[in-house]
């Protein structure tokens, strides 16, 4: 635990220096380098997430799909549980909610976990065996469990987030691919 803490830090540290104008231009850069993965091009329902922070913009993303006709499905923080609910609206609907999120609305329409071609997934750091480690609270490797495995797992980062290795626990799931302003990285099968 206290390797994932410091780690924790450091990454934060290094995503938080990272200047607004930059941050904004990686995002358009991982956004085209994104537009590249058959996956994300076959997709027909593509679950990303409202960025919270520093964390990788998804709005280029979900520009880009809505007009390729994707579904867009958006994260919501369960009650009681760890795995995430998804529903599904236009970015511009997406409203407060807790710990610092933005979420669906409450009349948005539910999308089932066995719907989602494609998920994006943020992190505070990766390694390039597609493990993460995330803000901490279990939320990402809960659903990331819960998902079939045919839906395929992007991590988005900034260049500075990857790391020579994260500390993988039992119930890491490891994704399938990461993207970078710079790079596809591809773990081992």
């Amino acid at each position: 635990m206290d390797r994932k803490r410091a780690l924790r830090e450091q990454a934060l540290d290094a995503r938080s220096r990272l200047p607004p104008d930059e941050r904004a231009r990686h995002a358009v850069a991982i956004a085209e380098r994104l537009a590249s993965v058959p996956a994300y091009a076959r997709s027909r329902t593509l679950a990303l997430y409202a960025a919270m922070g520093a964390e990788v913009d998804t709005a280029p993303i979900a520009r880009r799909a809505a007009a390729e006709g994707k579904r867009l499905a958006w994260p919501r923080l369960p009650l009681g549980g760890l795995a995430l609910a998804f529903a599904s609206c236009p970015p511009e609907a997406l409203v407060s909610g807790p710990l610092g999120t933005r979420q669906p609305p409450s009349g948005a329409p539910d999308v089932p976990l066995d719907a989602i071609d494609c998920i994006l997934v943020p992190g505070v750091a990766f390694d390039p065996r597609g493990v993460r480690l995330g803000r901490g609270r279990g939320h990402y490797d809960a659903t990331l469990g819960s998902l079939p495995r045919a839906t395929f797992r992007i991590g988005l980062a900034f260049e500075a987030q990857i790391v020579a290795e994260v500390p993988r626990e039992p119930h890491d799931a490891p994704l399938d691919l990461l993207v970078t302003e710079r790079r596809l990285v591809w773990p081992p099968p």
